[in-house]
């Protein structure tokens, strides 16, 4: 898999843009592995963003983007093609994800939107950019403070609420979507990120300058 840049784009959701995806896959499972390939290809930005915004690093998040399209390629012949594609792939990275951090623990959240690369100026959606104006010296620190007060605050959240915050507030997908990507009720992401988005607030109390 191509290592991406720092930032992070906005990617269309798991069940967008599957065009000759059956096809692909068909060929995939009998063994051809350009095939699969050609998903790689195509879904490589989608993991990658939200894999990404769930471990805070880049490369990390380039190595378990990998590890999710490993696991993928491994278990094809189980496909059975009741969901998307995208969103069965998009599954497997967050369970990667969540795997990662239970098994490792060894990082801390660092950054949701840089990681010591520059930005390539593209627009990332749910980015946690601060502001777009350019601020005074005094606002910069504060509102750089700020940010890293909520990543790490995102960072030290139980796996299951950092999955909300980011499947819902950092990339923005339908409540559909997300119960369909974690094979819940929707009633349950909404109960979920009502809980998560408690557990941020209360992790920020008195934090955020």
């Amino acid at each position: 898999m191509t290592r991406k840049s720092d930032s992070v784009t906005r990617t269309p959701p798991p069940g967008v843009a599957n065009a000759g995806d059956a096809d692909l896959i068909r060929r995939a499972q009998g063994g051809d592995s350009d095939a699969f390939g050609q998903l790689v290809v195509k879904y490589q930005d989608l993991v990658y963003n939200v894999v990404y915004r769930m471990l805070g690093n880049a490369a990390d998040a380039a190595d378990i983007a990998q590890e999710a399209f490993v696991k993928g390629w491994r278990a094809l012949g189980s496909f059975e093609g009741r969901a998307q594609f995208g969103t069965w792939i998009y599954r497997i990275a967050i369970n990667c994800c969540i795997s990662d951090r239970r098994g490792a623990k060894r990082r801390k959240a660092t950054s949701l939107n840089s990681s010591g690369g520059g930005d390539d100026g593209e627009e990332g959606g749910g980015r946690l950019d601060v502001a777009d104006e350019s601020p005074e010296p005094g606002e910069r620190v504060v509102e750089s403070e700020n940010v890293r007060l909520v990543q790490d605050a995102i960072g030290s959240l139980e796996h299951e609420f950092r999955t909300m915050i980011v499947l819902r507030d950092l990339e923005g997908r339908p409540y559909e979507e997300i119960a369909e990507v974690l094979d819940v009720p929707v009633g349950t992401v909404r109960s979920r990120l009502h809980r998560a988005r408690q557990a941020l607030k209360d992790a920020l109390k008195g934090k955020v300058l």
